[in-house]
């Protein structure tokens, strides 16, 4: 799906931003090299998510270094809505998924032919329209059986080098290869020639709207109308691959080049009666992006069933070449390469428990819920206070902005405080042992009451990103309610003081939390916007400018080819 969209800067100018995982038990390495996972359910025995000593009373201590929890909780959130996993394109999840029977998907081309090979398939019309480049030719299939798939996340089919696609090397090929980020056609071929042994239909990815790569249409699909449809004007210039210099670096991604004096496409022949224009591709460009968006936010894609017992992250803090190869490192630049060997099989391992355990109790845990319902309580919650604190309120005073940000505070924190948890003595950050119950009831109000006998060990995984996100949401929200606690009798000098520390306290907090829903154009797009999009194929970097906007200390231009 190589094309080039079009951006809307002054649009995108506006965007501003507003304890580790525990894995299940794997066995040692077995005589044959390969690690074993440990396929069966254990008990798993949920840590104290409120501090290293493993009482809920050592609630201050921040989250280690190295903990995964908020990127875990990030990418659970975000799975299968275009907004997120396009900021975030280098996915970090692979999941077993469904597409019920009855599902209609599309497939465009230019001949009348039912593909008899691998080959990609669009849940919407606009998606596949966009491959009729003059003839055209538009098959509609109904699945006719459940079709068993699974799904990478992030942009896991935007043509790139750096990062999209690592997650598929990892399982067809065994490794991350960068220079392979344009081979599509071997891509598919190896993915499918892996999920034989697990009986796989196909694969879900996502570039400006997700896909299907389906190894053999015929099982599991009937066509339903193979049209051919009115033909494509072909307005946009065609560019072809300069070929590599046998000593080029395979590393850089390839540059794309459009023969010097090559002629336009020349217009297609309407069919008899016809009048007027025919469709374009540019127009068809846009038509893609705009049926892409539909699926940007929650519930996002609703034609693919996830299966959150069987989620494997590379998130998981035991794949510890990853930790090494991610410290430091924001989102963006977070991906797989240099991940060993000896990670690769335990990640290979872990699907093939995934993929082939039989039925067995579960808890029925509605892990997409929680998760949505733990953003949308904090979000906007989160960006209000924050913005209360900062210098750009409009206040009378530093008392009149303190006494503000402790009402917002309250609102946030009075479900978990009861008559009981009061400050023995002032000021309240005195003696913090009073603030642990408010801290631990807030940390665990979505998990306190699960079976945690019944998760997999994947869900034990959600279930401590879950926790442990909250755990640091509660923490710094205390933090800055001891603060304020008794403001509203103090003068503005310690009044100044509080805001100050609750202005840090928040924006750290939405920093390492980095919720996708605080990146948008602030005030909206307006009607004659038609998108706002980022990159998906080898084109100058529009996630680089997002990027320098959030992160201005980090570096993100690079060297990249043009289509």
């Amino acid at each position: 799906m190589k094309i080039r969209l079009v951006s809307i800067f002054s649009c995108l100018l506006l965007m501003t931003t507003a304890a580790g995982a525990r894995p299940p038990s794997v066995s040692p390495p077995g005589d044959n090299g390969e690690t074993k996972w440990q396929s069966s359910q254990a008990v798993y025995q949920a840590p104290s998510v409120l501090g290293g000593s493993g009482s809920y009373l050592d609630w201050e201590s921040p989250p280690h270094p190295n903990s995964t929890d908020n990127f875990l909780f990030s990418s659970v959130s975000g799975l299968l809505q275009r907004w997120p996993n396009t900021l975030r394109r280098n996915g970090h999840s692979i999941v077993p998924a469904t597409i019920p029977a009855g599902t209609i998907l599309y497939h465009g081309r230019t001949n009348g032919q039912v593909p008899s090979v691998p080959e990609w398939y669009a849940f919407d019309f606009e998606h596949a329209h966009l491959f009729c480049r003059g003839p055209c030719f538009v098959v509609t299939l109904q699945a006719t059986r459940d079709l068993r798939l699974v799904y990478f996340d992030g942009s896991s089919a935007a043509k790139m080098p750096d990062g999209p696609l690592d997650s598929q090397g990892v399982v067809a090929w065994g490794e991350v290869l960068p220079g392979k980020y344009s081979s599509d056609r071997e891509r598919i071929v190896a993915l499918c020639d892996w999920g034989k042994q697990y009986d796989l239909d196909g694969f879900v990815r996502m570039e400006f709207h997700f896909e299907v790569m389906l190894c053999d249409v015929l099982d599991g699909m009937e066509v339903a109308t193979l049209l051919e449809l009115l033909p494509v004007n072909m307005t946009l210039p065609r560019r072809r691959r300069r070929p590599r210099d046998p000593d080029e670096d395979t590393q850089k991604p390839m540059h794309f080049q459009r023969p010097p004096g090559a002629p336009w496409p020349q217009p297609p022949k309407p069919p008899p009666g016809w009048r007027g224009s025919l469709f374009s591709d540019r127009a068809g460009a846009f038509e893609v992006n705009l049926a892409g968006s539909w699926h940007d936010r929650a519930p996002g894609e609703t034609r693919v069933h996830l299966d959150y017992t069987g989620l494997v992250t590379f998130y998981d803090p035991a794949l510890q070449s990853l930790v090494d190869a991610r410290y430091g490192k924001d989102r963006i630049h977070q991906r797989l390469l240099g991940i060993s060997q000896h990670d690769v099989r335990r990640v290979q391992a872990e699907l093939r428990a995934v993929l082939t355990r039989g039925e067995e109790p579960r808890a029925g845990v509605d892990w997409a819920s929680i998760v949505r319902i733990v953003t949308e309580r904090y979000a906007d919650r989160l960006e209000y206070l924050r913005y209360i604190l900062s210098p750009e309120a409009a206040y009378v005073d530093t008392l009149e902005q303190a006494a503000a940000a402790r009402a917002q505070l309250l609102v946030m924190l009075a479900p978990y405080i009861t008559t009981a948890d009061m400050p023995p003595q002032l000021p309240a950050s005195g003696n913090t042992s009073w603030a642990a119950p408010v801290v631990h009831r807030c940390a665990t109000t979505q998990t306190s009451r699960l079976p945690l006998g019944l998760l997999t060990p994947q869900e034990a995984r959600i279930h401590a990103g879950v926790e442990g996100t909250l755990r640091e949401i509660c923490r710094r929200l205390m933090l800055v309610w001891m603060e304020m606690f008794d403001i509203e009798e103090a003068e503005e000098v310690r009044a100044a003081k509080a805001v100050s520390v609750g202005r840090t306290h928040m924006n750290e907090l939405m920093n390492w939390l980095d919720w996708s829903v605080w990146v948008r154009c602030e005030g909206g797009c307006g009607l004659g916007v038609r998108s706002s999009s980022l990159p998906i194929s080898p084109a100058p970097s529009l996630t680089d400018v997002i990027g320098s906007l959030l992160y201005p200390n980090v570096a993100f231009w690079g060297e990249r080819g043009s289509i």
